[in-house]
């Protein structure tokens, strides 16, 4: 979480107050480095212990709680819900400040509903800042017609035709990701709303193209329009925002799945290495206000924040497993076998260079097809999210068969 110790507590300081009753009950505090952390008092559980809500959130998810763009029940769920909410239990008898923090993740088995509000509400007043909070309205993006414009360093009126088509499908499957992370949230499922582009027509400065989205249904949730602004607001945050509050903002609050940035990364990244730049153009749905986001030169190095999180969320591990099912393949020439199990579906792959070499060897060495087996399998997983490589393999290490 950032914050172990009591000494860290006492150096963080509370930049809002939501309640106040002789302490304050609901806060926001900032940490020395820069993290943010929610506070919500519960109860005191004995003499000088207090029982708190205690979690770290990201600046949107602040921002978005002041602007009561999220209630406060509904934050609170939402962070229990992706195991990121804790109890915190704060004796002020301690002395020694070093101690670490007495913390646990709130989850199915300790979670107390009296510990969350009786009924929800929005902040609305800030003690900390004298600030009285009113709901802001978002107005998003008319999604029907945008612009995109791609500048080289010659502000040429052409581009490759490849580059451009290269361009145009990448930011449609970007599109379509921030599209499905969206539905999720809104309906809880995988959204099957697919926005569609359409080339409208051409901009002559520099080389640029005005674009329609056509969502194959009526859309009442707005999943399109929703979809292209918050595509701004990433293009937006990686040309503003410093790399901690760009990482904070995919890893803390998730707001974009791991397929959505690897895709905008693939996206920005044909567009830096060919040395061009990108704005992108639209107006707001309401008010018809222009809005404009770019991605040049200045912002080429953040791509490298999106890298890291593709490495981090990266992974490679390989385990043994036992299984029981019926051999129904098995080719001594290719080494290649397949078995078809109850617990893990069917699998195939190939048996390990001893087991291999044992087989030739040893003629009393034979496998019965089909038939029952019970083996021993190495089972290799690769997620590699920066080369976009995925796979499993399985190895068959030991196996035994029934004697018929």
């Amino acid at each position: 979480m950032g914050i172990n110790k009591y000494s860290d507590l006492e150096q963080s300081e509370i930049i809002h107050i939501f309640e106040y009753f002789d302490f304050p009950l609901f806060f926001i505090s900032k940490s020395p480095c820069g993290m943010y952390y929610l506070n919500y008092y519960i109860e005191e559980i004995q003499d000088n212990v207090d029982k708190w809500l205690f979690c770290r959130i990201s600046n949107k998810e602040r921002i978005d709680l002041i602007h009561q763009k999220i209630s406060v029940l509904e934050l609170l769920n939402r962070l229990k819900n992706k195991e990121r909410l804790y109890y915190l239990f704060i004796d002020s008898n301690l002395n020694d400040k070093d101690i670490e923090l007495n913390v646990e993740l709130v989850n199915s088995n300790n979670f107390d509903h009296e510990s969350f509000p009786e009924e929800d509400f929005y902040v609305e007043y800030d003690y900390v800042t004298d600030t009285e909070f009113f709901k802001v309205e978002e107005d998003i993006l008319d999604s029907s017609k945008f612009k995109m414009v791609l500048k080289d360093d010659e502000n040429s009126h052409d581009i490759n035709l490849d580059l451009f088509l290269n361009v145009l499908s990448n930011l449609k499957k970007s599109l379509n990701d921030v599209a499905t992370d969206i539905g999720n949230k809104i309906m809880g499922n995988k959204s099957e709303h697919q926005v569609n582009l359409r080339i409208d027509s051409l901009q002559p400065s520099s080389f640029g193209v005005w674009i329609r989205t056509e969502p194959k249904d009526t859309d009442l949730f707005e999943v399109p329009e929703k979809s292209l602004s918050a595509l701004f607001e990433i293009i937006e945050d990686i040309q503003v925002k410093n790399p901690i509050e760009i990482e904070e903002q995919i890893e803390i609050d998730e707001s974009f799945s791991i397929n959505t940035v690897k895709s905008i990364k693939k996206w920005l990244k044909e567009i830096s290495d060919n040395e061009f730049s990108l704005k992108l153009e639209a107006t707001t749905k309401t008010e018809g206000l222009n809005k404009v986001v770019s991605f040049d030169r200045n912002s080429f190095a953040k791509l490298d924040i999106l890298t890291k999180i593709l490495e981090d969320k990266s992974e490679k591990y390989t385990e043994q497993i036992n299984i029981e099912g019926l051999l129904t393949s098995i080719n001594t020439s290719n080494n290649r076998f397949r078995i078809s199990t109850e617990s893990i579906g069917e699998i195939g792959g190939k048996m390990s260079t001893d087991m291999f070499k044992r087989l030739k060897e040893d003629k009393t060495l034979q496998f019965r097809v089909p038939s029952l087996i019970k083996a021993v399998v190495e089972k290799e997983v690769i997620n590699d999210y920066v080369e976009d490589e995925h796979s499993v393999k399985y190895t068959l290490i030991y196996f035994e068969q029934p004697v018929e």
